[in-house]
């Protein structure tokens, strides 16, 4: 997304859509009582609009107009999720994450304020998205954001695809997941798992549910490079937060590899999905690996298409 909202994890201060898995217990809010002045969170966001059975709003100041516009953009989100990815429906095994509540703060400052008490999260960032641990009873789902200046909720269709990408597409929780980041608030073990990771498919499919075939930044990068082979296919697939990362790299690439994946190769990502929605993760690798570099010459052909 032009302006990101660290969805796994604000190793990219404001810029990217991490929304993050996080490994806190359930439920995710934290409370204020040791910080005494400090408002508590359904003091700070009062407001609360439900928008369907799979999306509540906790929010400060939200007219009804834009919580309306706001239900009817992330229900357009699901519908293409769903539909794209051939989900039926059903939710990964152990996961209870039946409704996301999506926390926005009115303001860059209030979120900066409050949000790292109330949900003890970094706020060196656009928002996150807090899966907590989906397999225990009464786990909640958190997004946590703020509004713009201009109204706009930062970074709301990119977090909502990766409420969605977890609850239907990869078992178990952000430590259980593929990539190189011991940040908080998950602080997942060391050492990292050995590549490749899931980091370009995690980042790129929020990406592309959110901006379709119309992502101006990465489309641009497709065409000047053209030609060039920057990145191949292959070395994509192996994309961290820690090593082999970058927003450009991490966003715009993974956003090129996930559609190219999903759009011309389509039964090979049917198969890679079978082993995420499982939790196999090392059949993933040995599947990605066995492609090796099959597929490279083609996603250049294709990105000179763009």
């Amino acid at each position: 997304m032009s302006d990101f909202c660290l969805k796994f994890r604000p190793l990219l201060p404001l810029l990217a859509a991490l929304a993050t898995p996080a490994l806190q217990a359930m439920p995710a809010e934290a409370s204020t009582a040791s910080v005494p002045s400090l408002a508590a969170v359904t003091e700070v966001l009062s407001q609360q609009h439900r928008c369907s059975a799979t999306l509540l709003l906790r929010h400060a100041k939200l007219t009804k107009m834009q919580t309306s516009q706001i239900c009817t953009e992330l229900a357009a989100v699901e519908q293409r999720f769903h539909q794209l990815l051939n989900t039926g429906q059903k939710p990964v095994a152990d996961d209870g994450n039946s409704a996301l509540r999506a926390n926005i703060y009115g303001s860059r400052a209030d979120f900066e304020r409050f949000a790292g008490a109330h949900f003890k999260m970094p706020t060196d960032n656009g928002g996150m998205y807090l899966e907590g641990l989906p397999d225990k009873s009464g786990n909640q789902a958190e997004f946590v954001a703020y509004q713009r200046d201009s109204g706009e909720v930062w970074n709301l269709r990119h977090e909502y695809v990766h409420y969605l990408d977890g609850r239907f597409n990869l078992y178990g929780d952000f430590c259980a997941n593929l990539h190189d980041s011991h940040a908080a608030p998950e602080n997942c073990p060391q050492p990292a798992p050995l590549t490749p990771y899931l980091v370009w498919w995690t980042e790129g499919l929020a990406e592309y549910i959110a901006f379709g075939a119309d992502n101006p930044a990465a489309l641009a990068l497709a065409r000047q490079t053209a030609g060039k082979q920057v990145y191949p296919l292959s070395e994509l697939f192996n994309t961290g937060y820690v090593s082999q990362g970058g927003t450009e790299r991490v966003y715009r690439w993974g956003y090129l590899a996930t559609r190219y994946l999903l759009e011309q190769q389509p039964a090979k990502a049917s198969s890679m999905l079978q082993f995420l929605r499982r939790g196999d993760y090392p059949r993933y690798q040995a599947l990605v690996k066995g492609w090796g570099s099959s597929l490279d010459a083609d996603f250049q052909r294709w990105l000179a298409t763009l």
